[in-house]
């Protein structure tokens, strides 16, 4: 295991664990040096990947994906001849074929959030500022220089919302992980429906 993938490992026990700790005590009902000890870390650790408590129980990793984002933005990561949009989703499923995903952690999740609602909209601000980072390295990466060129926003956006489908479709109780397509795999079919669709509208528009 090379020193990448045991750092992963290790953000995602401490993830794991403070989601846990939460669900079964409430965000106040653990300190970090509880959530450090059962893990096996220092707190220092600790600070070295996340900002706080809250950070490491909603998954926000101090400067997470930002060399990855940054290498995006020069062009690199993913084929230089795809579209924007493809461009987007192909770099969600590089990201995601390295971290992996879990539908049983999609659970906890859900209970963070129903133990914890407040944390609810931490989430979301990341989430935002996060589409934000990205916005601007489709900006870099495809010349678009002018800040009230709308195309990046619009391209981030709905990559947004083919994950959102995707999410709701692959995390719902009744897929069966066992015969159903990948998270990814579900991510490429989306765009291609997506693609499907726009296509015939214009079509019929013309």
């Amino acid at each position: 295991m090379s020193t990448t993938e045991r750092t992963r490992a290790l953000r995602r026990r401490m993830i794991v664990e403070a989601r846990r700790a939460t669900v079964e005590h409430g965000l106040h009902g653990f300190t970090i040096e509880q959530l450090c000890e059962t893990v096996g870390v220092s707190r220092r650790t600790f600070f070295n990947h996340f900002g706080s408590k809250d950070d490491a129980v909603l998954g926000i990793e101090l400067n997470a994906d930002l060399e990855a984002i940054d290498a995006y933005a020069a062009g690199g990561i993913v084929p230089g001849d795809l579209d924007p949009l493809d461009s987007i989703v192909a770099l969600a499923v590089d990201q995601l074929r390295r971290v992996g995903i879990d539908r049983a952690d999609e659970v906890l999740v859900r209970g963070v959030f129903e133990r914890e609602p407040a944390l609810v909209a931490r989430f979301l601000s990341a989430t935002d500022a996060q589409l934000g980072r990205i916005t601007a390295a489709v900006r870099t990466r495809f010349g678009w220089d002018d800040p009230a060129d709308r195309r990046a926003r619009l391209v981030t956006e709905a990559a947004a919302a083919l994950a959102k489908v995707t999410a709701e479709t692959y995390f719902d109780d009744a897929f069966d992980e066992t015969t159903g397509p990948t998270f990814d795999a579900l991510l490429t079919e989306n765009l291609r429906l997506l693609r499907a669709v726009t296509t015939t509208e214009r079509e019929h528009t013309t």
